[in-house]
């Protein structure tokens, strides 16, 4: 056939079929030919494939430097929002070209594909791996998991997770919060338990560990972490803005903790904290003891690790030191929850000192009171002994007041049972019950109840109290020990001879 039939068959341009018919007879002749040159594969390759349209350099033709410096400045400002902890305020290709449109720009959304694509590719990168050595590098991130502890239902904690470069041995701890004495405590725990330290530890950006960007790569650490720094003697560095495999090692401890340790059923609730961290210990001794990925086993490199970790020292304190001024409520606010204090010290200036779990207040250097750290916002813990003094004074506040609410359920009971109607008995009752104790004070009210129901003076309660421990003082006590069953059989015998030798007993009965 001729090359006009041919197109006029397919439908085709004349111009078409007789450039691809050219091309064919090109290949063809030179691959008859033999042209040392040619490689036979390549010619018989292009002779049989299906003809394509070779669109490799074609540009769009309505893409104009100005429409490409738009869609970069949309993609630059998804990258900053990426760093910035606003991943779900990015502008997704759709959006992007609908940017485009209202600037006035005529480009298809096909096209605005291609160009972010273009663009995106042009800034892959390459990694580099790296090399370790033993006692070198160690990694930290935290994690959170959701777990039910104390019955209390399902709340989130943060999963401290450490993992060695070098060995891959991996250890991990529970707190309630992502705060800096959590992360200071956290460390401290680790170094003690590695019985030494690592010689330079990793960080991403996370709050408790840089305190502000200087300049575009530059970091200044927070003061928690310079103190480990300086304490433990360890060097630290930060990875860069989104660049989770600077320290993938912890990266994929994170998830593969969690999910090994938590996942099976009933794997997620306990009793208290302190249970949580034991069953997240011995599942992160159960990993360090399984063959990993490139054929050692984590805890036998960790034990050789431990030969060149920095000198282990005694354990940090983790905590934040500061000053307070104590309010008209006899508190002081430590993190939006107020805490109680005597109320002697309403106006003046006390230091306190807040770890992970409780918070303990100093005056001239003497602890005045101790609480349990409340994780809640806004939140008081009270103690009803710090406001006897004013209590005294105020009697009438006693029914309603917070401090009797949260006090001890036995006080609680001891209130209701005998002294609704006398406030100022029952502060006389607190201190004895602050000098002798809860269990001492309510068996000698049941006494006393038997013995005077109309009259239950503080004078009464405290009588009793010290008669029934001076009872407890005096009991005899039992000798049952070897060496006084050794005198007693002596002494026997002396008993026995000194009455043959009177003639009380007969010769037969010795």
């Amino acid at each position: 056939m001729s090359n006009r039939s041919i197109a006029g068959e397919l439908h085709m341009s004349k111009d078409t079929v007789n450039k691809y018919v050219a091309e064919y007879e090109q290949k063809k002749q030179e691959l008859l030919v033999n042209n040392p040159e040619a490689d036979p594969r390549e010619l018989i390759h292009a002779i049989i494939e299906k003809p394509k349209y070779n669109s490799d350099n074609r540009e769009p033709s309505k893409v104009t430097q100005e429409m490409m410096e738009a869609i970069e400045e949309c993609l630059k400002i998804n990258e900053w929002r990426r760093a910035n902890g606003m991943s779900k305020q990015q502008m997704k290709k759709i959006d992007i070209h609908e940017y485009l449109v209202k600037k006035k720009f005529d480009i298809s959304y096909s096209t605005v594909k291609r160009l972010v694509k273009s663009i995106e590719d042009r800034h892959k990168e390459a990694f580099i791996r790296q090399d370790y050595s033993y006692g070198e590098i160690c990694e930290f991130d935290w994690g959170t998991v959701k777990l039910d502890i104390g019955g209390s239902g399902y709340s989130s904690y943060q999963m401290a997770v450490f993992t060695a470069a070098k060995s891959g041995y991996r250890y991990a701890m529970l707190f309630k919060a992502q705060d800096t004495p959590s992360f200071q405590q956290s460390h401290a725990e680790f170094f003690s338990h590695c019985k030494g330290n690592y010689k330079t530890m990793v960080y991403d950006n996370m709050r408790v560990a840089v305190k502000k960007f200087v300049g575009l790569h530059e970091k200044e650490p927070t003061k928690a972490l310079t103190e480990l720094s300086i304490y433990y003697g360890f060097n630290f560095r930060f990875t860069n803005i989104a660049k989770g495999n600077e320290k993938g090692h912890v990266e994929r401890s994170v998830e593969y903790v969690r999910r090994k340790v938590f996942s099976e059923p009933g794997n997620d609730k306990f009793n208290t904290l302190a249970e949580a961290n034991q069953f997240l210990l011995a599942g992160c001794m159960k990993l360090n003891n399984k063959v990993s990925s490139n054929g050692t086993i984590p805890i036998e490199a960790f034990r050789e690790e431990q030969n060149y970790l920095l000198p282990n020292l005694p354990k940090f304190e983790s905590c934040i030191y500061s000053e307070y001024r104590v309010d008209k409520y006899s508190t002081i606010i430590v993190n939006q929850n107020h805490y109680s204090v005597p109320d002697k010290l309403v106006g003046k200036i006390v230091n306190a000192k807040m770890f992970t779990d409780k918070i303990i207040v100093y005056y001239d250097n003497n602890i005045v009171a101790t609480h349990e750290r409340s994780f809640k916002v806004h939140d008081w813990s009270i103690d009803i002994y710090h406001y006897l003094r004013t209590l005294h004074k105020k009697p009438g506040a006693l029914q309603g007041s917070t401090a009797l609410l949260q006090a001890d359920t036995q006080i609680k009971n001891i209130y209701k049972k005998y002294y609704t109607k006398d406030a100022k008995t029952f502060l006389q009752i607190l201190e004895i019950i602050y000098e002798k104790g809860i269990h001492a004070v309510a068996e000698s009210l049941k006494e006393l109840e038997k013995l005077s129901p109309m009259d239950m003076s503080a004078d009464k309660v405290k009588v009793i109290c010290e008669s029934r421990q001076e009872k407890e003082n005096c009991k005899d006590i039992s000798y049952t020990d070897h060496l006084t069953e050794k005198s007693k059989s002596t002494l026997f015998k002396y008993d026995q001879l000194a009455a043959l030798q009177s003639g009380k007993l007969k010769k037969e009965a010795v």
